[in-house]
């Protein structure tokens, strides 16, 4: 401890500084990844399709199926997948049950778009974000994608921004949740949509269906109060390491 000390003082008036590496949020995912031998992503919500770009921009190389039911954006999502063979895309929402709805779609890059009512925190806090106009889009499930795309094996990864229907989606997908290894999910602090089911809510039920809190990294909030509204949660199937104990001394949180 003390050639350290003393290592750190001497660099110090260097000017430089020594740490303890912590990996970036992308960089533990990349080896989450690989240690849950993740097969096949199913991006939901996928926007103009920046998830799929960052997935492949972190090593995942293995098949991506997006799911955008906003037409404008799911004709950009479609130009950008188009060039990769093992990147699925397809024009529907998931929910509970197959059927037609409207989503309210919202302003600036469509990112609050949801099928839910937007509630005065995202109006007030968020002004860009409101409301713009409604489109009537397609409902699949989860049971239904996982069977067309994922009928065997139990190694998917399900990315969910679904702007407060995560719940809607997952009870979509009960029958087959169980070839999903691990989610990253976003969740609500507040109510920003009505009738979503909020983080406190949603925890014990993720953790209903086997699934384990990895990390959580700082998503939506107010830059003035410091609040935060939504944070994106990482989980994966933990049982399904052997030594998991070990493990977690390794695999140190992201801030």
């Amino acid at each position: 401890m003390a050639l350290k000390r003393i290592t750190r003082k001497f660099l110090r008036s260097l000017g430089l500084d020594v740490r303890r590496y912590t990996p970036s949020a992308a960089t533990l995912l990349q080896r989450l990844f690989e240690l849950y031998r993740v097969d096949t992503i199913l991006d939901v919500g996928a926007n103009a399709g920046q998830s799929g770009e960052h997935f492949r921009s972190i090593g995942f190389t293995h098949k991506m199926v997006s799911f955008e039911p906003i037409k404008y954006l799911f004709e950009k999502l479609k130009d950008k997948a188009q060039s990769d063979p093992l990147w699925f895309v397809e024009n529907v929402a998931l929910g509970r049950s197959e059927c037609q709805a409207e989503i309210n779609v919202s302003g600036g890059h469509a990112g609050a778009s949801s099928i839910l009512e937007m509630t005065e925190n995202v109006i007030t806090h968020a002004p860009k974000q409101q409301v713009v106009r409604k489109e009537l889009i397609e409902v699949s499930t989860l049971d239904a994608i996982l069977n067309k795309y994922y009928p065997e094996n139990d190694r998917c990864f399900l990315k969910l921004d679904v702007q407060g229907y995560e719940k809607s989606v997952l009870e979509g997908g009960l029958s087959c949740i169980d070839r999903v290894v691990g989610m990253k999910i976003e969740l609500s602090l507040v109510e920003n949509y009505k009738g979503e089911t909020l983080f406190l809510e949603m925890l014990p039920f993720l953790y209903s269906l086997g699934f384990r809190l990895v990390c959580f990294e700082n998503g939506w909030g107010n830059s003035v109060s410091g609040e935060l509204y939504q944070v994106d949660c990482t989980l994966f199937r933990t049982n399904l390491v052997s030594g998991t104990k070990q493990l977690a001394s390794r695999i140190p949180a992201t801030k």
